[in-house]
């Protein structure tokens, strides 16, 4: 039985596995996933406030000071929707960009519809169903829903990050962790600071390199992240390797902050939605 590859691109074979599973479960029991995004995906850096100037490049404790404005900033979120963007490499290949109508509420709950292509819509909740995806596609198959566990091997594959990673929230995270043992440690060289644009609004676009040393690690070696002057939050992350080549690459568009999105944007039982 074949089936179209959930959720990324044709040539997966993460979904017909799953559809194989389907069919005999006994044996595909233990793997089922469904793989997601990030936001961010990773660690990134910072930059500005809405109406303030950019920080000089260098200056490391400007640095730490907007990333404390910027946790602030997103203390204040309750709810967000936005076009997520992504291209990933992933076990040494680039994979295609994909585009997808992203809702998040706090906790933790998330919306995805895929843009272009076969409809593929996926919902997840912190403690819902389970703490499984709920999923389904167009193609072979179209009409059936799947529970997927969001950190299962099968689609994965195909994914730098599961979708209990998206959002500015795990962007932020992983910022606290990183940037303030670079500073600690002189290893972040902040190459620029600058005002810059991002999808049509005023952004701050930072860059800085990370040297470890000591057998310290770092989310990348370099990174490109574009802030959002009004919201204060991580529109835009470039993430590249020793080696300079892209690891993934994140954006958000027409964000809307704190929109009044309510249990039934998280629910399949949604007339707009097509589970």
């Amino acid at each position: 039985m074949k089936c179209t590859a959930f959720p990324y691109n044709a040539e997966s074979q993460c979904f017909q596995r799953y559809c194989r599973c389907r069919a005999a479960p006994r044996a595909c029991r233990a793997g089922a996933g469904l793989g997601a995004f990030l936001l961010a995906v990773g660690a990134v850096l910072v930059l500005t406030a809405f109406g303030s100037p950019a920080v000089a490049a260098g200056d490391e404790d400007g640095l730490l000071s907007l990333l404390a404005r910027m946790e602030s900033s997103y203390a204040k979120v309750r709810d967000y929707s936005a076009v997520f963007s992504k291209k990933e490499r992933v076990k040494e290949v680039l994979q295609p960009e994909e585009a997808v109508l992203l809702k998040f509420r706090k906790p933790f709950q998330v919306y995805m519809k895929w843009i272009g292509g076969p409809l593929k819509e996926a919902i997840y909740g912190d403690g819902e169903n389970g703490n499984k995806v709920i999923a389904h596609c167009d193609g072979v198959g179209a009409g059936l829903t799947w529970a997927l566990d969001p950190k299962g091997s099968i689609l994965m594959a195909d994914n730098r990050h599961p979708i209990t990673d998206i959002g500015f929230g795990f962007i932020l995270n992983m910022m606290r962790v990183n940037i303030p043992v670079a500073v600690k440690h002189a290893e972040i060289q902040i190459i620029r600071m600058v005002d810059d644009t991002f999808a049509g609004r005023p952004a701050t676009v930072v860059e800085a390199k990370f040297t470890p040393q000591e057998g310290r690690k770092y989310y990348a070696a370099r990174m490109v992240c574009h802030i959002d002057k009004e919201y204060l939050l991580p529109v835009g992350i470039a993430c590249y390797d020793e080696n300079d080549a892209l690891m993934e690459q994140y954006g958000y568009k027409d964000v809307k902050i704190n929109a009044g999105l309510t249990e039934d944007d998280f629910s399949k039982k949604n007339a707009d939605y097509k589970f």
